[in-house]
């Protein structure tokens, strides 16, 4: 499966979609938006709001061109539930001058392996060019478009103690 690229995910916004999961199910839902990304969706139906990261989807078929503005408001509550569902609740309670501390321990850890590492902004890592890794920088905390350098950054990130 090839996801489409960004320009091509955003048009998707507001119209309504059937994404297919690696569990071989699917979620139908007009899209609220979409990561160009990172290639994450959010779904909206009548009752509830669903994020679907990209390593779930193996495919989407638009069941309507029509596109619509009408969708429900997302509520802080709903990003809350959908933060504290997918991502890691380390990442609100690590100190900033722990980060910083991670992530230069990080840095050096890739260099040790030899792997090209560029900062980008505060607190992300980019590593290889395509990988990018944000706090608590442990193997969960990095994301790649690109599955095959992902996992091999990921095997090197299992020998990092980010404790």
């Amino acid at each position: 499966m090839s996801l489409a690229d960004g320009l091509e995910l955003l048009n998707l916004i507001g119209r309504q979609v059937e994404v297919h999961l690696v569990n071989e199910t699917s979620v139908t839902g007009r899209v609220y938006t979409v990561d160009p990304e990172t290639h994450n969706f959010i779904l909206q139906d009548s009752s509830s709001t669903t994020f679907l990261p990209y390593s779930n989807i193996t495919k989407y078929t638009v069941l309507s061109e029509h596109v619509t503005n009408h969708v429900t408001k997302v509520t802080l509550a709903d990003l809350r539930e959908i933060d504290e569902k997918y991502f890691p609740s380390t990442v609100r309670h690590i100190s900033k001058e722990n980060c910083e501390k991670l992530k230069v321990r990080l840095v050096e850890h890739l260099q040790k392996h030899r792997v090209p590492v560029e900062l980008r902004g505060e607190e992300e890592v980019v590593v290889a060019g395509v990988v990018r890794c944000r706090p608590p920088y442990d193997r969960n905390s990095c994301f790649s478009t690109n599955d095959i350098v992902l996992g091999r950054i990921q095997n090197i990130l299992a020998t990092f103690d980010v404790s």
